[in-house]
């Protein structure tokens, strides 16, 4: 049960990288519109393909080889746990720092649960995996 639940914390949030990438990487303006970003033009454009499409492919590579057994699942958790941890940590004192939810769109709005989320179950499947030795 611990490697099944490892395993669709690695699929899931594999998917979701997927998708960010790919979104990103076909639609920047679009991509970036819904983040509360105007792309103006070309460095626009190739800073949200190489932050977002980019970085979240990389994080989706890695996940995949960690299911195939490439990499150590541990090593595709852990990372997993780490980025999710960071964007929400960074969501977490924008709140703090802005005043509230208020002017947040609904896009906005939703990453904050999709990283909690993200976070609580990846570094759950991390520690539990750990723990089976």
């Amino acid at each position: 049960m611990k490697a099944f639940f490892g395993s669709a914390v690695l699929c899931s949030a594999g998917l979701f990288f997927v998708l960010t990438a790919a979104s990103a990487f076909s639609a920047p303006r679009q991509f970036g519109q819904r983040l509360g970003f105007t792309i103006t033009g070309p460095d626009g454009s190739n800073e949200v393909r190489a932050q977002y499409g980019g970085f979240f492919l990389a994080l989706a590579v890695v996940n995949g080889l960690a299911l195939m057994g490439k990499v150590p699942r541990g090593a595709g958790l852990l990372l997993t746990s780490a980025v999710f941890g960071g964007l929400i940590a960074g969501r977490i004192t924008s709140l703090f720092l802005d005043g509230g939810l208020a002017g947040y769109g609904g896009a906005i709005r939703s990453l904050f649960v999709v990283d909690a989320t993200g976070f609580a179950f990846a570094i759950a499947a991390f520690l539990r995996e750990r723990s089976s030795g």
